[in-house]
């Protein structure tokens, strides 16, 4: 008996289940995860502990969206789901970094006197309702609700980096309001 004689077939093969998933099917994204998440999970772990599982969620949401651009040919799809694992940590650690940085920042800023709550309030409705719809979702989402991007993405339908760009801008025009005394 040879090598592929003895070969045990788990079932059907990863670039039929990502087809069906592209296709919108939810149930064969539930497959690749019973396939995979327990092995992504230990590495996930080894890389962010605190973060495994946020990372692991992370990836198989990203399945959702990447899972037309796989490539088909590949005899599995655990070297794939690796590397958006690897990458999604990578992307998690310099986020913690960025705000790590910013929180630095703000602690050395010396300390401003706040308007009243009303009036604050009343200049964060009047910036808010300056920015474009689409960037005052991102923004109220983000930093008021405390979703993160890619759960922005995926509720809106949109590609993660235009969430980020979104918000950007929208932080951008907030501050030029408040600087330049438009509020």
């Amino acid at each position: 008996m040879n090598a592929a004689q003895t070969r045990v077939v788990l079932g059907p093969a990863d670039a039929a289940i990502l087809r069906r998933v592209a296709d919108g099917d939810v149930a064969a994204l539930g497959v690749l995860y019973d396939r995979y998440a327990p092995a992504l999970l230990r590495f996930a772990r080894r890389l962010e502990r605190h973060e495994a599982e946020d990372i692991v969620q992370t990836v198989f949401m990203r399945v959702l969206r990447l899972a037309p651009a796989f490539d088909g040919a590949a005899a599995t799809a655990r070297p794939w789901l690796f590397a958006i694992t690897a990458r999604v940590a990578q992307e998690r650690r310099r986020a913690l970094r960025r705000r790590a940085a910013a929180m630095l920042r703000f602690s050395q800023r010396p300390p401003r006197t706040a308007p009243a709550p009303s009036d604050a309030r009343r200049d964060l409705e009047r910036g808010l309702a300056k920015l474009s719809v689409a960037k005052r979702t991102v923004l109220v989402l983000a930093e008021i609700e405390g979703f993160a991007g890619e759960e922005i993405a995926a509720m809106l339908g949109i590609p993660v980096g235009t969430v980020w760009t979104r918000l950007h801008h929208a932080r951008r025009e907030l501050r030029g309001y408040h600087m330049g005394g438009d509020l």
